[in-house]
């Protein structure tokens, strides 16, 4: 120890602190199995006079809960270890753990909640202690030989933050007769350290052997019969030091941030005079970027480099009228290169007679007010009919067929065309209507016969800027299902026997699942969906098999930092409390995860309408079933607000690549996200409109040009 003095300094106070601060260290262990209805769960503590445990038997879900939540707290707990978000979670984790009781006798929640807050972590900076062993760094002088194995990379932290876990074993703390004085592990996995006063620390990854002098906090562990244990752990250390394949600074570069678009992402009605679009870019760490525009289609493009944060902007000219611009800025700050499009609708084009620009047919569509459930704005409306005259007079591809919202001059409404048969006239397509009334039957027009007009169709204006993602579930490519809103997510296939397109949809094509084949999308895309604080999921399914104990997933998404998820799915447990019925869930993981769920089950071959609220305003989820809402509705008031984005959107499954399954065994069609609550009229008008169109409207006979 006489070559390192500064080791040598930061053991001496080490021990001397260990004297005066708390000794209890807890663990918990347990046996976790996805298709198990229940599981063991052991809270250990571990003190200077010996070891405290107690064993429940806890459900799966519950489970997931506290380990969700322990992996947010571990996230916190390095990169905001004094904040009071990380306080309430430190208080609502030893709080789940009180509820299940998972707190061993003679022990308090202040017991367990004082690990999580030592008393050296409110020290001030200009304490003197910590001026001498506030220094921390990625790197340190240590010789390889204070640490087992052949680790050429070094990391050390002085009075920090510690988590991370992994494939291996932690050893509990080495008993000394009195004080402890370490606390090792030894793992393939990922262990973060941060001084608790600068921020600055390690990140070892792979292969490492660690030691923690003082280490007070956390940690949970599930032991496989016949593999490594997988193991966590999350708390704080006088010095933490490792020995790893590879050991990078803390906190990592962080990657360049885009905002402010203007035009904002979604406008519409833009004017055609618009001349520039502008951004603002800025780099949390400070370093100067580089910046790349493009248009589609191309209005103008741009680029600037080694700038500060600020705004900047390109010009642009030759708009036109009703149509959808997409941008895409891209920044690089050398290290990290980050991407974002965004997309506008220029303003409506002025009123026109069709018959006067060569349209030669038109039909009137009346809508019966009886099956509107309440006034609505901006309804996307399934049009879908066989017309023998669509089959004689229209361009083969229906590029032809144009709606109004009134005879003779009128304004065009924007539809989108999901199938057209020209040799039987069957065509499948939505039209947004601007007005729906729920006391006067609503009337447009449907025009076709013109041979010489280019393509009527506006897909991604049918659908209102609270659209995130509409799937028809038809393909793009064989790999590929494309989405009809201005932001692109496309779903990629996944598995070694992908979905399949199928003709016999709910309206038009479906997906065709198979559980067996471990089949999904990958629908995540370049824009977040599915995790804002108002939520609305719908889609049409359609089961094959019920599995006993299996989830059937239809979709799901998550924030991968926190663990903040949204998910609909039916329950597969064949007993009398989840017989098969539908569910709509959230969690936040700091309680356990909220979920509605349907008053009756779903039949083996059958459609259904299925659609999940998350309604923070009148703060409930609710869930309906074709139409009608079911009668278990969740209190949210207490639920947390998603913050980071999302990392992941599965269709037909929970998470595969995470390991959680829940693949789907069924068909799925006409699946839509949206960021708001989607109020009961939307959803009965929506089920009602979308189950029977020829009962929801009236077409009526030919008319021609004068």
């Amino acid at each position: 120890m006489k070559g390192n003095p500064v080791l040598y300094k930061s053991l001496v106070v080490g021990v001397i602190l260990l004297f005066i601060g708390a000794g209890v260290v807890p663990i918990i262990a347990g046996d976790y199995n996805d298709v198990q209805d229940t599981l063991s769960l052991t809270f250990y503590t571990f003190d200077k006079t010996g070891s405290n445990n107690c064993k429940v038997e806890l459900s799966t879900d519950i489970a997931k809960d506290i380990s969700c939540m322990f992996e947010e707290l571990k996230y916190k707990i390095t990169s905001e270890p004094t904040s009071d978000e990380t306080k309430v979670l430190k208080y609502n984790f030893v709080e789940i753990l009180n509820v299940n009781g998972l707190i061993p006798n003679g022990l308090s929640k202040d017991d367990v909640f004082s690990l999580l807050n030592p008393n050296w972590l409110g020290l001030k900076e200009d304490n003197p202690i910590a001026k001498d062993v506030v220094p921390s760094s990625s790197s340190s002088t240590i010789r390889n030989s204070i640490l087992p194995g052949p680790f050429l990379n070094i990391g050390s932290a002085l009075f920090c933050s510690l988590a991370g876990g992994g494939s291996g074993f932690i050893f509990p703390p080495i008993m000394f007769p009195r004080p402890r004085l370490a606390t090792i592990w030894s793992a393939d996995g990922l262990v973060t350290a941060a001084n608790i006063f600068t921020g600055n620390g390690y990140i070892a990854h792979g292969a490492q052997f660690g030691i923690a002098l003082g280490f007070m906090g956390v940690g949970l562990t599930w032991a496989f019969p016949g593999e490594p244990a997988v193991f966590g752990f999350g708390g704080y250390a006088l010095l933490a030091i490792v020995g790893a394949d590879s050991v990078a600074v803390y906190p990592e570069n962080q990657k360049p941030i885009i905002s402010n678009e203007n035009p904002s992402h979604g406008t519409s009605e833009v004017p055609v005079s618009l001349s520039e679009l502008s951004f603002r870019i800025s780099d949390p760490d400070g370093d100067r970027m580089s910046y790349w525009v493009t248009t589609d289609p191309d209005i103008g493009s741009g680029e600037g480099h080694l700038k500060n944060d600020g705004v900047y902007s390109i010009p642009v000219a030759g708009l036109e009228v009703d149509k959808l611009y997409s941008w895409t800025v891209r920044v690089s700050d050398g290290t990290n290169t980050v991407e974002k499009q965004f997309g506008f609708i220029t303003e409506a084009g002025p009123p026109f007679d069709p018959f006067d620009e060569g349209w030669q047919y038109r039909k009137k569509i009346t809508i019966d007010h009886d099956m509107v459930d309440g006034d609505l704005s901006d309804f996307p409306v399934l049009v879908s009919l066989v017309d023998s005259d669509l089959r004689v007079k229209a361009q083969v591809d229906g590029d032809d067929v144009l709606f109004m919202d009134g005879s003779g001059v009128a304004s065009k409404l924007y539809h989108e065309i999901e199938s057209y048969d020209g040799s039987s006239g069957e065509l499948v397509c939505w039209v947004n209507v601007l007005g729906l009334s729920s006391s006067v039957d609503t009337d447009f027009y449907m025009y076709y016969g013109n041979p010489f007009c280019g393509d009527q169709q506006s897909p991604e204006l049918v659908w209102d800027e609270n659209f995130e993602a509409v799937w028809h579930m038809n393909d793009k490519t064989v790999l590929t299902i494309s989405d009809s809103t201005f932001n692109n997510n496309t779903g990629n296939k996944r598995s070694n026997n992908i979905p399949l397109e199928v003709s016999s949809g709910k309206i038009g094509k479906a997906q065709d699942f198979e559980r067996t084949d471990e089949a999904f999308i990958d629908a995540a895309g370049t824009y977040e969906i599915g995790l804002y604080d108002d939520t609305t999921f719908s889609a049409w399914i359609k089961v094959e098999t019920h599995s006993i104990n299996k989830w059937n997933v239809i979709m799901s998404t998550m924030e991968g930092m926190t663990g903040y998820y949204v998910a609909m799915r039916l329950f597969e447990e064949n007993n009398i409390n989840y017989p098969k019925i539908g569910g709509f869930w959230c969690s936040d993981n700091t309680v356990p995860a909220r979920g509605v769920k349907t008053d009756s089950p779903f039949d083996l071959h059958t459609w259904y309408h299925i659609c999940g609220v998350l309604d923070r305003n009148n703060r409930c989820m609710y869930i309906y079933k074709n139409g009608q809402l079911q009668s278990e509705i969740i209190d949210v008031s207490n639920l947390g607000s998603c913050s980071d984005g999302t990392d992941v959107f599965i269709i037909g499954a929970e998470d595969p690549d995470a390991g959680i399954e829940g693949y789907w065994d069924g068909f799925l069609d006409e699946l839509r996200v949206s960021n708001i609550a989607r109020s009961p009229s939307w959803i009965s008008t929506e089920y009602n409109n979308q189950n029977d169109p020829s009962n929801f409207y009236n077409i009526g006979p030919e008319e021609t040009a004068s």
